[in-house]
C-alpha cells in the first residue's frame, strides 16, 4: 500500500513541476488537443405501416489539434454508425503557407457537399438520397490538396488521389481514384461548386462521376440544390449509370428564448434514379420540417421533427414517416 502511495505521489510532483514553466503553458494551451462529439437519438414511426423504431443513429468522438504551426491532425470514431463501430477521420495536416493545405490519411473524398456535411450538420433527420446511395462508402484513404484563393471572389481548389478501396482498406493498386472538387464564391452570398471523380471501386469498373452545386445564403435563409450522376460498368460489362437530385432550404427565426433561441422550418424535394431527367425515377420525395435550437448557434443543441412523403419509391425501408431526432453536439 505505502509504495502505490509513493508512486502516486510521485506522478502528482512530475504533473505540477512543469506547470511551472511557460514553454508547458503554452503548449497546453495552444496545442492541447480538443475533444469533439456528436449524438443523433431518434424515434420514427412508418406510417404506411404503423410500425416505430428507436434509434442511435451516431456517437462520434474525435481528436483533433495542433502539434506546432505547420501540423495538424484528426483522428475520429463513431460508435455507432448503424449498429457498427466505424473509424472515421484520420489524418495529418500540413500546412507550409497559408491558405495551402495538404493532407495524408484517411477522410471522406471531398465530393459534394451534401456528403461532406457531418452528422449534425445536416439539417434533416435522414440522409439525401444522393448521399444515402449515390456517394456511400466515399471515405478512403489518400492524398489531398486544398488550396484557397482569396479575393473579391473567392475560389477553393481541391485535389486528391485515393486507393479506391475504401476506408481502412490499404490495399496496393495499379492506378489511384482521382478527386476534384472547385468552389467558386463566398460562404455567405452567392456559391457554386463543381465535382469529379474517376476511377474503380468494387462492383464498379471504369467508374465516372460528375456533378454541379448551387446555394445561397444570407445568413437566416439558406437555399441549395446539386445534382449528381455516377455511370460504370457492372461485373457482367454492362454499363450502368444513375443520377440524383436534391433541393433544400430552411430559415432561421433568433426566438431568444429563456430555452429555445432557434425556430428553423426546413423544406426538401429530391429525387435518385436512372435518369431524373428522362423520367426515370426510382424515387421521389418531399421532407418537411421544424427545428427547435437551444443554442444562438445552429447545428449544436437541437430537436428535431420531420415529416416524409413519398410521390414514389422502389427503394427498401422507404416509406412515409415521422421523425424526431435529438442531437447534440460536445
Amino acid at each position: 500500500m505505502r509504495k502505490y502511495l509513493l508512486i502516486a505521489i510521485m506522478l502528482i510532483c512530475s504533473a505540477e513541476i512543469p506547470l511551472n514553466s511557460q514553454d508547458t503553458i503554452k503548449i497546453k494551451s495552444e496545442y492541447l488537443p480538443v475533444i469533439d462529439g456528436i449524438l443523433k437519438t431518434k424515434v420514427e414511426y412508418d406510417l404506411d405501416n404503423s410500425r416505430i423504431r428507436f434509434e442511435v443513429r451516431n456517437a462520434r468522438l474525435a481528436v483533433l489539434g495542433k502539434i506546432n504551426d505547420f501540423m495538424s491532425y484528426k483522428a475520429g470514431l463513431d460508435l455507432n454508425n448503424e449498429g457498427k463501430m466505424q473509424t472515421l477521420d484520420a489524418y495529418i495536416r500540413l500546412t507550409p503557407i497559408q491558405n495551402f493545405d495538404i493532407y495524408l490519411g484517411q477522410k471522406k473524398i471531398p465530393f459534394s457537399s451534401d456528403y461532406l456535411r457531418n452528422p449534425i450538420e445536416n439539417i434533416f433527420a435522414n440522409h439525401s438520397f444522393l448521399s444515402k446511395y449515390i456517394n456511400e462508402g466515399m471515405r478512403d484513404i489518400g492524398l489531398f490538396i486544398d488550396y484557397k484563393f482569396t479575393g473579391k471572389i473567392p475560389i477553393d481548389l481541391l485535389i486528391g488521389a485515393v486507393n479506391g478501396t475504401g476506408e481502412n482498406n490499404p490495399q496496393w493498386t495499379d492506378k489511384p481514384n482521382l478527386v476534384n472538387r472547385i468552389i467558386i464564391g463566398p460562404d455567405n452570398g452567392f456559391r457554386i461548386a463543381g465535382n469529379l471523380y474517376l476511377g474503380e471501386r468494387e462492383y464498379h469498373d471504369k467508374l465516372s462521376m460528375f456533378g454541379g452545386e448551387v446555394r445561397y445564403s444570407n445568413g437566416p435563409w439558406f437555399i441549395e440544390s446539386e445534382y449528381i450522376r455516377r455511370n460504370w460498368t457492372d461485373t457482367i460489362s454492362l454499363r450502368r449509370h444513375d443520377d440524383g437530385l436534391y433541393i433544400h432550404t430552411y430559415y432561421n427565426f433568433h426566438v431568444n428564448k429563456k430555452m429555445i433561441q432557434l425556430l428553423t422550418p426546413t423544406a426538401r424535394w429530391d429525387f435518385i434514379g436512372d435518369s431524373v431527367f428522362g423520367n426515370e425515377v426510382d424515387a421521389s420525395r418531399i421532407t418537411l420540417g421544424i427545428n427547435l435550437g437551444y443554442e444562438a448557434k445552429q447545428f449544436y443543441s437541437e430537436v428535431r421533427l420531420n415529416y416524409e412523403y413519398y410521390f414514389k419509391s422502389s427503394l427498401p425501408d422507404q416509406t412515409d414517416k415521422l421523425t424526431l431526432e435529438f442531437v447534440g453536439r460536445f
